[in-house]
């Protein structure tokens, strides 16, 4: 499966089950009630992983010639599931749990022969069996744990786990190993699906399911990248990617043991409750660990031909230094005085503009939205001499279904199919516009110019609204991924058109979840969507039929 089509439908999938599962959450017994630990004031579903899981597992099994490590790690993935999900319902006792870690892990090494098998210094060393058996069951359970505890703020461990996702894709894009590429950016667009609706304010939560399930697929996806002949990199690399939550886990559990507690008993002395405790806002916490970890994986980037004791030296001096900063921090009291420039804006906004005015004005960027979406489309297809009879088959077939099932004249919100139309919808349209329009042509740069100004209309949509203008965290991890991975040195290896591929389905996405949401009538997305699915189905109609 290429890698942008990979990415998207993963994403897809997931932001299309998350609706459906936020309202069977209750029923199914899958919410998280407020306590002492706990920042959320009120229950939260916590079904999350179940749609990450689609979101993973329907793209992976797609991809041609299932390797031994890639079955063993759906197999580890799906007694994750079964057991965070369990968790999620009963609370388990952390023995139950470790039970399950322990076989996930185990049945991923013995089906999948996932092995730490050498460490280089001066020179790659083989390990003994023992040890390297030993070494790779430990790292697995102890990053397992690791992503699962840090999920403690809204989009924490999901953005974590993204961060960690792209820089493996990135590692695997510079070694030539197409196959956790692709795994790495089907898990990344899984979780951007996911953060769209647990971006503080959270409406859902990953729940034990879900982070267990991160932290055990980004350990394999490390080990995947960084052992084996055809790699040159680091063994140590994993260190630093999964460094932070790592280096979180341990120094709790060093504290609760050394205070006479068992360590496995929750308290709130990890990293992002000290964040808040010195005065950071929800949201500015989650950033601060973003902007940790994207220190990290620029260091392991650029580290990542270098010895392992190099690596050890590296994470040993960012754990010192991050340490030291928050004991000394903690000790003299300092307070963090956040600065919200952007709430500022919006708030001046809201006073100098007249409600009649910012009514009018967000009516006809929302109108605009739709006609950049409707050229965007046009162009693409127009374009498009030769869609494929499968791509073609797939729009017809949604098409039905989105006819048999929608009422197009309702007022109310649209279904999970519905919205699975629309998503699908956009999906092909910028696929076809990445696999054939050309760089540099003069449809490519209509396209971009469709783009930008149905994107311009979304922020001024955004800006007139009743929302307050503000840069999410989930805004900073696509800025990132879209402006700082194309640009790293030595990545020719990577897609030229798989980031701005990403960033022009990230805009429509947004663009028709904004759509669905908007007072005009639901009518128009939902005709949106069925217009743009016959157009491509009947362009590609006479290789069909052929």
């Amino acid at each position: 499966m290429p890698f942008f089509l990979s990415f998207i439908v993963a994403l897809s999938i997931t932001t299309a089950c998350t609706p459906l599962l936020l309202r069977l959450a209750p029923r199914l017994g899958l919410t998280d009630p407020p306590g002492q630990r706990k920042i959320h004031s009120v229950a939260m579903p916590r079904v999350g992983g179940i749609a990450m899981a689609a979101g993973i597992l329907i793209p992976t099994i797609l991809v041609p010639h299932l390797s031994a490590p890639v079955v063993g790690l759906v197999a580890g993935l799906l007694v994750l599931l079964v057991f965070g999900v369990w968790d999620d319902r009963v609370d388990l006792d952390y023995r139950v749990k470790f039970a399950g870690q322990f076989l996930a892990v185990g049945t991923c090494m013995a089906v999948g022969g996932v092995r730490i098998a050498s460490l280089t210094f001066d020179t790659p060393i083989a390990l003994p069996a023992p040890v390297s058996l030993a070494l790779t069951f430990l790292f697995l359970v102890g990053v397992t744990n690791a992503v699962n505890l840090a999920d403690g703020l809204d989009g924490l461990a999901g953005g974590l786990a993204f961060l960690c996702a792209s820089a493996i894709a990135v590692l695997g894009a510079t070694t030539s190993n197409w196959t956790v590429t692709t795994l790495a950016l089907i898990e990344a667009g899984a979780i951007l699906g996911f953060l769209r609706f647990n971006t503080h304010p959270a409406r859902i939560f990953m729940g034990d399911g879900g982070s267990q399930m991160l932290g055990f697929s980004i350990g394999v996806l490390a080990i995947l990248v960084t052992q084996g002949d055809s790699s040159a990199l680091s063994a140590s690399l994993p260190l630093l990617l999964l460094g932070l939550p790592i280096l979180d886990t341990v120094t709790v559990m060093v504290r609760r043991a050394l205070a006479g507690e068992s360590p496995f008993v929750g308290d709130r002395q990890h990293l992002h409750h000290r964040l808040l405790t010195l005065g950071l806002a929800h949201d500015e916490a989650v950033i601060v660990v973003y902007c940790v970890q994207v220190g990290l994986f620029l260091t392991a980037y650029f580290l990542r031909f270098q010895s392992d004791a190099v690596i050890l030296l590296a994470f040993g001096v960012f754990a010192a230094v991050l340490l030291a900063a928050l004991n000394w921090a903690t000790r003299v009291g300092w307070q963090a005085h956040p600065w919200a420039p952007f709430g500022f804006v919006g708030r001046l906004l809201a006073r100098t503009r007249q409600p009649a005015l910012r009514h009018a004005l967000a009516q006809a960027a929302s109108w605009s939205m739709c006609a950049g979406l409707i050229t965007y489309a046009a162009i693409v297809i127009i374009a498009s001499r030769h869609v494929g009879g499968d791509i073609s088959l797939l729009s017809a077939v949604m098409l039905a279904l989105l006819i048999a099932f929608s009422r197009f004249a309702g007022t109310g919100p649209l279904g999970w199919l519905e919205r699975l139309a629309a998503y699908l919808a956009v999906i092909l349209l910028v696929y076809l516009d990445q696999t054939t329009i050309a760089r540099g042509s003069t449809l490519a740069w209509l396209t971009w110019t469709a783009i930008g100004l149905t994107a311009a209309a979304a922020l001024v949509r955004f800006v007139f609204s009743e929302r307050r203008l503000e840069v999410t965290t989930l805004d900073l991890l696509v800025i990132f991924v879209a402006l700082v991975v194309p640009n790293l040195p030595g990545l020719a290896s990577l897609p030229p058109q798989l980031p701005w591929g990403i960033v022009k389905a990230v805009v429509l996405l947004y663009v028709v979840e904004m759509l669905e949401g908007l007072a005009l009538r639901r009518s128009v997305p939902r005709a949106l969507a069925a217009v743009m699915l016959a157009a491509i189905a009947l362009r590609g109609l006479p290789l069909l039929v052929s």
